[in-house]
């Protein structure tokens, strides 16, 4: 199993080469950009993912999971070597993810190494086994009464809060600080430049 969960992927992308220690041009890569979907005007996040991934040579696979059947999201990840989710909502993804009975398929690809994932801010949020967080963060209201838990992918026992040296995003950070001391998962508070690598069950802060 391997995950590289970013805050940025766009500022990180050339370390994920770097840890997978072999050539990353060519590689196929399912590009999941609905995260971004509850977000209207420009999502320029999204195209900063695309363009990272463009550099290193990979090739694009763009999939809307609101219109992807089961049997056909099976096949692309049986042709790709990468699963990306980019950012924007926690909760709206896992929620859509698992609504597609999406969830069981996604960790039964990445737990036997048929696929690495990868993701950046909401994107690598969605692996932990927690989301609760998620309640803190002012764009995620609307999805708050609207799931029935908030548990993610639990690919990893820990909880990632991105973007935590960038300004706009401190007042959320602040907030979930204040309610750690009832949160029983472990949380990694993280930089733009810096993400988690992870293999099987050791995991390294790359920057």
């Amino acid at each position: 199993m391997k995950l590289f969960l970013a805050s940025s992927f766009d500022k990180t992308a050339p370390l994920l080469e770097k840890k997978l220690q072999e050539p990353i041009k060519g590689k196929k890569v399912i590009f999941i950009a609905n995260p971004a979907d509850c977000y209207e005007g420009d999502r320029w996040w999204i195209k900063l993912d695309r363009d990272a991934f463009i550099k290193l040579g990979c090739e694009i696979i763009e999939i809307d999971l609101r219109n992807i059947l089961k049997e056909e999201f099976i096949k692309k990840l049986e042709k790709s070597d990468i699963i990306h989710f980019c950012g924007g909502s926690v909760l709206y993804s896992i929620s859509l993810i698992k609504e597609k009975g999406f969830d069981k398929l996604i960790k039964e690809f990445v737990k036997k190494n048929k696929v690495i994932y990868t993701g950046t801010s909401a994107g690598s949020m969605i692996v932990a086994k927690d989301l609760s967080l998620s309640v803190f963060d002012s764009d995620e209201k609307q999805f708050v009464d609207k799931i029935k838990d908030y548990s993610g992918l639990g690919l990893v026992n820990f909880l990632i809060m991105p973007h935590s040296n960038n300004n706009d995003f401190s007042e959320g950070n602040i907030k979930a600080v204040s309610f750690l001391p009832k949160y029983s998962q472990p949380v990694i508070f993280l930089y733009d430049n810096q993400a988690i690598w992870v293999v099987d069950d050791k995991i390294e802060i790359i920057e």
